[in-house]
């Protein structure tokens, strides 16, 4: 299926109710249809226009989808957030984003903000923060169109018809949970909803109700290996994204017969650009640096990987974001005059069109003079004895510029483990210390949460 930008929709009226959506753990069925004609009403009375943008909680998750499919019918955008979060830090997202309305699922009621005096020519349908795994979190804006170009080509890829059934435990305030509401709602799929990741409540409802598509990062993938290794009998792709899966996860998930499929994108680019074949078990097959092959109409400039130096991959396409969101909302704020963005990602290109991640550009120090990469570190330690999960942690040094700590979770001890590192990684790539702990600390979005792995190594150095 090829779709350019001219023939996706500038409006969300490709935009149906998923059918039925199912809610988790066994909360029963919802049919949307009268539900959303009923919510469209209350929002247009209460003032919502066409072009405005409303913020709403992610959970409960039921009502996040009714209120996005009902804006959806108005012309108007969703800027969904972490349920829970502080009054201030709602107001503040809503004076950058020139946001005019927010929504209370407690009391059914919109809240006035501060209302735009002129809807942007350019209006966006999805407002959503990026996750701030490293770096400052900012605000996309995605349009229609956007959303549709995304929607319908990662359907293509994935087989995602209206029989298929794909359980959404990402949280919806972030790209890859609500990119599946605008995926199920397209092919008219089920979707079964959760709040938020449950391991034994994700586990139970993959092997008892026909889920036939789910989208994992890595540690959920293996809270779920460890409830047991067989694969779900219906499942015909576990999507893995967000960040690297580990050579040892991914064996260990392909020899229990999970359908496991990569793939690479981010909030900037409505979810992945581009998504491998279902991985090989074969040793001399399975790469789990290669995220398979772009999307369609996906351009990206990178070096070809015999180049030397890897370089940051540029984006552009019909996916792509409107841009990071001001008070006025106007498009463009992060991308280049040409329409390119420009990730923090360093990657490049096989001779089979195949797209290969190296790690971020942030994520390399400089270490007694060699310039070292956390990512390869990182993969390296993974791969190690009695560890199951692990990152690595760069702190300055006042001799040597950096030292690596590694943080992990498993059933070796520190000493060993160092002992291992001396005997496999050598000079400024083999870490100095060690911090282990029960799990991995994870953000909302199910990434890990390298902000407080920094905070506990500097508690142990200063200690």
């Amino acid at each position: 299926m090829v779709i350019t930008l001219a023939t996706c929709p500038s409006d969300l009226s490709w935009l149906n109710a998923p059918g039925p959506l199912l809610l988790g753990d066994d909360a029963g069925v919802l049919y949307l249809a009268q539900r959303i004609a009923d919510r469209a009403a209350l929002l247009r009375a209460t003032g919502v226009i066409a072009g405005q943008i409303v913020m709403a909680p992610d959970a409960p998750a039921r009502d996040l989808v009714l209120t996005l499919l009902a804006l959806a019918q108005l012309g108007a955008g969703v800027f969904p957030y972490r349920s829970g979060r502080d009054p201030s830090e709602l107001l503040t997202l809503a004076h950058r984003a020139g946001v005019e309305w927010r929504w209370d699922p407690e009391t059914a009621t919109l809240i006035p903000l501060a209302p735009q005096q002129t809807i942007p020519a350019a209006p966006a349908a999805l407002l959503i923060q990026t996750s701030g795994s490293s770096g400052q979190p900012q605000i996309v804006m995605h349009s229609a169109a956007g959303l549709y170009a995304s929607a319908s080509r990662v359907n293509a890829r994935l087989a995602v018809t209206a029989a298929a059934t794909w359980l959404c435990c990402l949280r919806l305030s972030h790209i890859g949970g609500a990119a599946m509401v605008y995926r199920a709602a397209l092919a008219g799929a089920r979707l079964r909803l959760h709040d938020s990741f449950d391991a034994r409540t994700v586990r139970r409802e993959l092997e008892s109700h026909h889920v036939t598509h789910v989208s994992l990062v890595p540690p959920m993938l293996a809270r779920l290996l460890d409830l047991g290794d067989r694969a779900p009998p219906t499942l015909r792709v576990a999507l893995v994204g967000g960040q690297a899966l580990s050579r040892p996860l991914a064996e260990r998930a392909l020899a229990a017969g999970w359908p496991l499929q990569l793939t690479y994108g981010m909030t900037e680019t409505g979810s992945q650009i581009a998504t491998s074949g279902p991985l090989t078990a074969q040793p001399d097959a399975l790469d789990t640096s290669l995220a398979g092959a772009l999307l369609p109409d996906v351009a990206l400039a990178a070096t070809d990987c015999e180049a030397d130096r890897p370089a940051r991959l540029r984006v552009r396409g019909p996916l792509l974001m409107l841009g990071y969101a001001n008070p006025e909302r106007r498009p463009g704020q992060g991308l280049d005059a040409d329409g390119w963005f420009t990730t923090a990602d360093l990657g490049c290109l096989t001779e089979a069109g195949q797209l290969r991640l190296l790690g971020r550009a942030d994520n390399r120090r400089v270490i007694g003079g060699i310039n070292v990469s956390l990512t390869q570190v990182t993969q390296m330690v993974q791969n190690a004895p009695g560890v199951a999960d692990a990152q690595v942690i760069a702190t300055a040094d006042p001799i040597w510029g950096h030292r690596l700590t590694v943080v992990y979770a498993g059933t070796c001890d520190e000493r060993e483990l160092a002992h291992w590192c001396q005997t496999q990684l050598h000079g400024p790539t083999c870490p100095r210390a060690f911090v282990r702990l029960e799990r991995l600390p994870l953000l909302d979005s199910g990434k890990y949460d390298r902000g407080r792995m920094g905070e506990l190594v500097a508690q142990l150095e200063s200690g």
